[in-house]
């Protein structure tokens, strides 16, 4: 009895290490046969793994490129405003340059008209001494008109009438040189005179074209005349010449 005992515990014992080994064979042979798919499944994660990196590169590289793509249209941006900024301004000073030699070439030809019609040779009379290209010793005592040139006589009457007077400021050029020309024989009170008959305004901004530029061209001629007439009594001799310049520098044709 105690043997048959002893048999079934060690059957027992067999049936479990058997049913053991068998369970531990078909959860090797599972394991066994999954684990080329979890080798594949770790094949491909290796795979994608690169190539997202790589697609996170190719974003970054990507971004960079648009980033410098940005900077660089923005500073030709920026470049063409300066170049458009730089173009203006060379205009503007273009513009000024030529308005400064249409200037000087004005300011040549009224002063030059007085000092060329006038001339070089030296003359004497009594109201107003030693003259020479329309500079009087009596009225310019601190000049040499014995030595002056023709250069000299431009610089004085640019000093001291053309420039003090604002005479470039006026429109019409004939107007100018008439007003030098008045300068020459009255000095500056001419411009006192001329300010008498039309407002100083008004000469500024008159010219040629202007319709009553004729007719305020008159007044002032005829007002000249009577100036020079009353100054005349006392220097009769110098009378027709003073008004035949009068007449000349303020003809209308």
């Amino acid at each position: 009895m105690l043997n048959l005992k002893k048999l079934e515990n060690i059957l027992f014992y067999f049936i479990i290490i058997g049913s053991s080994l068998i369970i531990f064979s078909v959860l090797g042979m599972l394991l066994n046969s999954k684990t080329p798919q979890a080798q594949a499944q770790n094949v491909r994660v290796d795979i994608r793994e690169p190539y997202f990196a790589s697609l996170e590169h190719n974003t970054e590289s990507t971004g960079f490129v648009e980033e410098a793509y940005i900077e660089l249209e923005t500073d030709t941006q920026k470049d063409t405003v300066t170049l458009i900024e730089r173009y203006n301004q060379m205009k503007e000073e273009l513009k000024s340059l030529r308005q400064a030699l249409a200037r000087d070439r004005t300011v040549e030809y009224v002063i030059y008209s007085v000092v060329d019609y006038e001339g070089e040779a030296l003359t004497f009379d009594e109201t107003g001494g030693f003259t020479r290209y329309g500079i009087s010793s009596k009225y310019n005592p601190d000049i040499d008109v014995f030595h002056i040139t023709r250069q000299d006589a431009f610089n004085i009457l640019y000093i001291r009438y053309y420039l003090p007077n604002g005479l470039y400021k006026y429109q019409s050029v004939r107007l100018q040189v008439a007003l030098m020309h008045m300068c020459v024989l009255f000095g500056n009170k001419a411009f006192s005179i001329a300010y008498s008959v039309t407002p100083k305004e008004k000469l500024i901004t008159l010219r040629d074209s202007d319709p009553d530029f004729p007719k305020i061209i008159e007044k002032l001629r005829l007002t000249f005349r009577d100036h020079a007439k009353r100054i005349g009594i006392k220097n009769p001799k110098y009378l027709n010449g003073w008004l035949n310049r009068i007449d000349k520098v303020f003809y209308i044709g």
